[in-house]
């Protein structure tokens, strides 16, 4: 017999009480994913193993794509006078808009809105859609004249070179037109309330009170006196636009740089526009356009030289010098090009972007002035002409050309080549911005702030289509984009490139379906467009491909069904020995190829799904990601079942169940202190009472004895 020692009987106890709790961990890890495919009929019925309602699922989110396609907003307005024979000639010019996904609206009676006058009833109608709308581009189509579409006149008097509050006039009304009245939607233009708009005529150009001059909306004009006048201009449009006579006047470029002052006593080194006209061609202008240049100072810039240049056909033109209404002044007292001559111009169906960097050229509220001429011209002329509505400034010794005249100028075609603002209206505008923002202008010690300053950006405006992509190039087709099947549902990513493989960036694309389906896109700039297609399959669209060099291309698809249910390729699990101190995560593969995965979710159970947990994550309308992470809260001890409901965008439904789609989350030692504690006190405690007995027993022999 084996004599057990008291100390060795205590450890016995205690190993056995430490390990015996100990419980090996068996996870169960799959991947390439086989079993059970149950379609989305047995979902709700009880198998046996499955007895989980999934109508407990939200619905397909449908409306964010349905509003993409049947509430787009509007984003261009062309105003009319009340008149049909007017409505009648711009039709044409809103259905192509509307047609290359410009979505465009005539009104023409803005007699229902407020205002003290007609102007201010139009510039209401205007504000109302722009902040129910998308409104971006604004296209006048009346003349000011006979109060077609009226101008508003703002208080601001000429005064003379050296301001500092001297208010003499030196030859204009004190009131001076401008359609920027109609671009600037948040600026009071009455900040003394007595309907002298603009009345404080000291005040700066940051009187946020009366002037915002941060546009809301892009604006051009068609001064039409009547609607064949209207009809001319429109036709032009459409012709450049849709049909253009393709040639290498598009990648031409004209400058003429006259001689506003000689060198004299008080300025020796004279005023010489040349200084202007180079540095746009060093600075500004692409290196595959071809550079006419005509300086006035080395004799190669006269009145027939100009003319015939411009009959050549270019796509822009910059003339800058002195000026009237009728005659652009290629040195103080000859003229370099006139109103008949524009309006005589033979450049057919070769219209140019003319900017005139010159007094009153395009003041069209008179009669034949060279800007009005231009755009009235048939076929020729020009496409889109800016100048100056009355008198404009420069300043001698300008040598950085920022002030006045020569700043708007380099600004504006520093837009146009250098930041790629090929929309007329756009890179007017936004030269406007970059003017108020530029260091001459907020550095204050050397900005004037005078009634000139504010004046230059009021009085050069737009006679054209504002929303017009000039030319630069010779314009390209478009490779058909859409040669794989697409499916209805699905999310279509692909690169829009030319006929010779070049990727287009910022392209265009406008997408119709049958009823009111209608959405517009545009590329990024690696030329790669994406959009969702609605969930109706054998349904046909017509795609319309636009932009900067671009011609018009025009192709279509039909959606092809998608009744594939969508598959797991691959789970994964972390941590791989699942804990309750810790998230588990799982790493879900999917594979969709038509509709794309609409959403993926995860459903766990300890009792064979009497009750469960889930987790979900989803693709937005945007989104074609197929592989998904879904973390759970931190899980609870017990034997684990889960399965997989995966959803595409066409509503396909597929529950993806595997008889290895099991796990253990085991009890941890923490769980065990508690009992475990209790059982060593007793257990010690017992042997704590064994001792003192067995103590007690042997005193008693010792001390019993005689």
């Amino acid at each position: 017999m084996v004599r057990l020692s008291l100390k060795k009987l205590i450890y016995s106890i205690l190993f056995i009480l430490i390990f015996i709790p100990i419980i090996s961990v068996n996870f169960y890890y799959s991947s390439n994913i086989s079993g059970a495919k149950l379609d989305s009929k047995e979902i709700k019925a009880s198998n046996g193993y499955l007895n989980v309602d999934l109508s407990i699922l939200p619905d397909i989110n449908y409306d964010q794509l349905n509003d993409l396609w049947y509430d787009s907003k509007i984003e261009m307005l062309i105003i009319t006078p009340n008149r049909t024979d007017f409505i009648n000639a711009v039709k044409p010019l809103m259905d192509w808009k509307n047609a290359k996904g410009v979505k465009t609206i005539i009104l023409s009676n803005f007699s229902l809105y407020d205002g003290v006058d007609d102007a201010e009833k139009i510039r209401n109608m205007i504000k109302t859609y722009y902040e129910t709308e998308n409104i971006r581009w604004v296209l006048l189509a009346g003349d000011a004249q006979n109060d077609l579409i009226p101008i508003r006149e703002v208080y601001n008097p000429d005064v003379d070179r050296y301001g500092e509050g001297n208010s003499e006039t030196v030859g204009d009304d004190e009131y001076k037109p401008t359609d920027f009245y109609y671009a600037d939607l948040t600026g009071s233009w009455d900040s003394d309330d007595d309907g002298k708009w603009g009345e404080s005529p000291r005040d700066n150009l940051y009187n946020v009170d009366e002037i915002s001059w941060d546009p809301e909306v892009y604006v051009g004009r068609f001064p039409a006196d009547n609607a064949i006048e209207l009809e001319i201009m429109v036709n032009k449009t459409l012709k450049y636009e849709t049909n253009p006579e393709v040639g290498n006047w598009m990648n031409r470029i004209l400058l003429a740089g006259g001689i506003s002052d000689y060198p004299d006593g008080e300025d020796p080194d004279g005023e010489y526009e040349s200084r202007l006209t180079s540095y746009i061609v060093e600075n500004y202008i692409e290196s595959s356009l071809n550079i006419t240049h005509l300086i006035e100072e080395e004799g190669n810039l006269s009145q027939i030289a100009l003319r015939n240049r411009f009959n050549d056909g270019y796509s822009t033109v910059l003339m800058a010098g002195h000026g009237d209404p009728t005659t652009y002044y290629r040195n103080p007292s000859q003229a370099g090009y006139t109103s008949l001559d524009a309006s005589t111009s033979s450049n057919d169906n070769n219209p140019s972007l003319v900017y005139l960097d010159a007094c009153s050229v395009s003041s069209y509220d008179y009669d034949n002035s060279i800007g009005e001429m231009l755009i009235k011209r048939v076929g020729g002329g020009a496409i889109g002409a800016i100048g100056g509505l009355r008198v404009t400034w420069y300043l001698t010794n300008d040598s950085n050309l920022e002030k006045l005249n020569r700043g708007n100028a380099k600004l504006f075609w520093k837009e146009f080549f250098f930041n790629k603002k090929f929309q007329q209206g756009k890179a007017l505008y936004d030269s406007k911005v970059s003017y108020i923002h530029s260091d001459y202008f907020t550095r204050g010690e050397t900005a004037t702030y005078w009634d000139p300053e504010r004046k230059q950006l009021l009085t050069y405006c737009l006679l054209g289509d504002p929303e017009v992509d000039i030319y630069t190039n010779i314009p390209k087709s478009v490779l058909n984009p859409f040669t794989e099947n697409i499916y209805e549902g699905q999310l279509v990513s692909t690169t829009i490139k030319d006929i010779d493989g070049n990727n287009i960036p910022f392209a265009r694309v406008h997408i119709r379906g049958t009823g009111e389906k209608y959405y517009t896109t545009y590329a990024d700039g690696d030329g790669l467009v994406s959009f969702r297609i609605p969930t109706e399959e054998d349904e046909k669209y017509n795609v319309t491909i636009t932009g900067h060099n671009l011609i018009p291309s025009y192709f279509n698809f039909t959606t092809l069904p998608d009744n594939t249910l969508p598959q797991v390729v691959d789970v994964e699990y972390y941590p791989k020995n699942p804990k309750t101190s810790v998230s588990t995560t799982f790493n879900i593969q999917t594979h969709e190829n038509k509709s794309g995965i609409e959403c993926v979710y995860l459903f766990l159970s300890k009792n064979n799904f009497s009750d469960y947990i889930h987790h979900g994550l989803s693709n937005s309308v945007g989104e074609i990601n197929n592989l998904f992470q879904i973390t759970t809260e931190r899980l609870t001890p017990g034997h684990y079942s889960y399965f997989i409901v995966l959803r595409d965008y066409a509503n396909n439904t597929n529950i993806i169940h595997d008889s290895d789609f099991i796990f253990l989350v085991p009890q941890v030692m923490i769980d065990y202190l508690i009992p475990l504690s209790i059982v060593m006190i007793i257990v010690l405690g017992g042997v704590s009472v064994f001792v003192v007995y067995n103590g007690l027993k042997k005193y008693k022999q010792f001390f019993g004895k005689d």
